[in-house]
Parts: structure tokens; sequence; C-alpha cells
């Protein structure tokens, strides 16, 4: 298993908000301006000294800018976080996906589901019929985050229409541009290698406390951290997506220099819409761990480290379960 990085989780945050805050950037495209189709001829004069009156122009109605049918149906996206920065990078550290999400939106908008996949899963299915004995963090750095999409997708048979990407650099000023966000802690967490100490109740984070919350665990788990990442996740979106919440839109886009996606930009209005439907939905969220969704977990000699052996079926059918059509 990887050693624990810093700021390895900060990723996973800022990707789930990165699809919210492009689609809030198409939410400020004006409505087209109708148009009216021209004047019509006038009639030809009958014969008689009286010529029919000039009609008057219909104006064309107000064009819809969002997919009716896109809404009507569900929108699964792959939210990837990767466990680098710019000296990393300059460092010639390899990436890896250590924070792996997929996030899918009900038709109508009434229910996000969350399902996160513990990066130490291996024996991946891949898209292309062959079998990936990694770890599942590795497969985007090998082939590609859509060769990741497609694993997913395999994995979970199920399928997922896009992915969001970035690093780790944009956690902490997407927490503080819009003041923070607020948890509710469940009991005390106290972590001395972060020096974070947090009460139980309800707590508003700065963004380096939020990055604190989302990354320990060496006094808990990473499950516990992941489901952490999911509820720090979901309290950021709805900051962004409250109207009543004051931010600089230009300077926050500023921020996701590390945005790489393959959602289709025509579609941001209709996302937009889908996001704004969506701030009252109900919420399920899932960490794909053992001893449910493993056929083992641990060291087994095989010089691969700490691994889970994924049970198929069972997430297959949990999945089926949640992400109905």
């Amino acid at each position: 298993m990887l050693p624990e990085r810093p700021s390895r989780q900060r990723a996973l945050i800022t990707i789930a908000l990165l699809a919210t805050l492009l689609l809030a950037a198409c939410g400020q495209t004006p409505t087209p301006t109708p148009l009216a189709l021209p004047s019509a001829s006038p009639t030809p004069p009958e014969p008689t000294p009286t010529a029919e009156p000039t009609a008057t122009p219909v104006p064309t109605p107000t064009p819809n800018p969002f997919d009716q049918e896109m809404i009507a149906r569900r929108y699964t996206v792959l939210v990837i976080g990767e466990d680098s920065n710019a000296r990393r990078e300059a460092r010639g550290h390899a990436s890896r996906t250590d924070a792996i999400m997929v996030v899918s939106l009900s038709p109508r908008q009434t229910e996000v589901t969350m399902l996160s996949l513990p990066r130490d899963t291996v024996d991946i299915p891949m898209a292309n019929g062959t079998l990936y004995t990694g770890k599942v963090n590795g497969i985007a750095y090998q082939f590609g985050y859509e060769a990741l999409q497609g694993a997913m997708e395999t994995m979970l048979d199920i399928h997922i229409h896009a992915y969001v990407k970035v690093d780790m650099d944009n956690f902490v000023q997407l927490v503080d541009a819009v003041g923070g966000v607020k948890v509710t802690n469940p009991a005390w967490l106290v972590d001395g290698h972060l020096g974070l100490s947090l009460a139980p109740g309800t707590q508003r984070l700065d963004g380096e406390t939020a990055l604190d919350y989302v990354r320990s665990r060496y006094t808990s788990s990473d499950y516990a951290r992941a489901a952490r990442q999911q509820q720090v996740l979901l309290s950021l979106v709805r900051k962004y997506l409250n109207p009543a919440t004051e931010w600089n839109l230009d300077q926050v886009l500023l921020m996701l220099d590390s945005l790489q996606t393959n959602i289709d930009f025509g579609d941001l209005p209709t996302l937009m819409e889908m996001a704004r439907r969506s701030r009252k939905a109900a919420v399920v969220t899932t960490v794909l761990t053992p001893p449910r969704f493993s056929l083992g977990a641990g060291d087994f000699g095989d010089g691969r480290g700490w691994v889970i052996i994924p049970n198929l079926a069972e997430m297959r059918a949990y999945a089926h379960s949640l992400l109905r059509p």
C-alpha cells in the first residue's frame, strides 16, 4: 500500500465541486433573446377598393436552453482525485488516482447516489476484456482516465456518462472562497499526526481544517475517511449551489487549472439546471468496503501489499439496486 501523503485528499473534494462550478458558470449565460419572424407580406388586393391590412409580426417563443430528455434520465459521472500537484510533477512523482467516486443523479433529480471505491481494490475487469491485477489507483497512470472510466463501468455494470479529474492543489482555496463548510462530526476526531482535535457536533471548517478532516485516518480508517470525504463534498457543493452564498465566479474558476474532463460542454446549461433541481434531493452514500463487497482483504504475499479482492457480483447487484434508469 502506498504510504500516506500529506495532501492527497484535497483532490476528492475539489473534484466533486468542479462540475458544479462549471455548471454554475453556464448558469450565468444570458437566456437567448427571442427572435421575431419577419413581417408577413401584405395580402394581394382583392378586386375591391379596400386592401387587406398588413399581418402583425408573430414573435418566436423563447428557446428552452435545457435538454428535457437529458433531465428525464439518470446522469452519472466518475469523480477522480489524483495524487499529484505541480511540486510532485516536477520531481517526477507517479500520479495515482486515490479518490475514485461514482456520483449519479436520478431521473428528475430526486436522489443523488455516491459510491466510493477503495484505492487498494485489485483484480479490476477492464472494458477491453482484460483483467488489471494491480491496484485500481494505478489504472489511469498507465492507461488514461477514459480507461479508468471504462473499468468502473465494467466493474459495476453501469453506464457512466463522463469523468471529471483534478489534482490536489485547489481544495483549501475552494473551501475558503465560500467562507468554509459545515459538517456534523459524529465523535471526537483527534489526530496528532495532523494536529487535529475536533469535537463532536456541527462544526464550520475553514479550508485547512476541512483538509485535515478529509485526510485523517490514523485514529479511524481509510473507510471512515472516505465517508468524511463524501460528507464534506456534499456540504461544499450545496454551499456553492445556495443562492445566498456570495462567491466570485471568475476567481474560483481560475483556481481550476488541473481540470480534465470529457463532459460535453454543450450539455453544461442542462447540467446546471439539473444541479439546481437536485439541491433538496435525497442522498445515498456508500463506501464499497469489506466484508460485504469483498472476497477477502489483506496481504496475501503475492507482492501487491495490502489489497482488497472485490466481490463483483455483490457490487453489481448493489449498484443496480440504486442506479435504476
